[in-house]
């Protein structure tokens, strides 16, 4: 959860670009699920899939074909005169870093609790 916290007004600038920095290897993980520095086309499939087709909104087929129509886009973005034949591996974290370039996180990528139960905290805690 710790990844999710807000900064602080007195988080200073280069805190804060660690922070980011944190928020954006957190994300690439989450994705990067064999951990081999790549979000391959396979992986990015998967995550779509299971964000939109288990709401039911939409098929699994076309869940594939929006995260192909994704993968194409970032491909073609980092590769511009890539060749048609050519086989991109996926995407590095320092490629997913400038994908996200113009993402403001601090105030979109965070938790807030707003009705936290004191005892329920307490009961947890004793739990684990």
């Amino acid at each position: 959860m710790s990844h999710f916290r807000p900064p602080s007004l007195r988080t200073t600038e280069d805190e804060k670009k660690r922070l980011r920095k944190e928020k954006l290897r957190f994300l690439f993980n989450m994705h990067d699920t064999d951990s081999d520095g790549k979000i391959t086309l396979e992986e990015y499939r998967k995550v779509v899939e299971e964000l939109l087709s288990r709401s039911g909104a939409i098929g699994l087929d076309a869940a594939r074909a929006i995260a192909d129509a994704a993968m194409l886009e970032v491909a073609s973005t980092s590769m511009p005169d890539m060749p048609a034949d050519y086989f991109y591996e996926g995407i590095t974290f320092e490629h997913f870093e400038q994908i996200l370039n113009g993402l403001e996180m601090e105030s979109r990528m965070h938790i807030r609790f707003l009705d936290v139960n004191t005892v329920t905290m307490r009961v947890l805690y004793i739990c684990k």
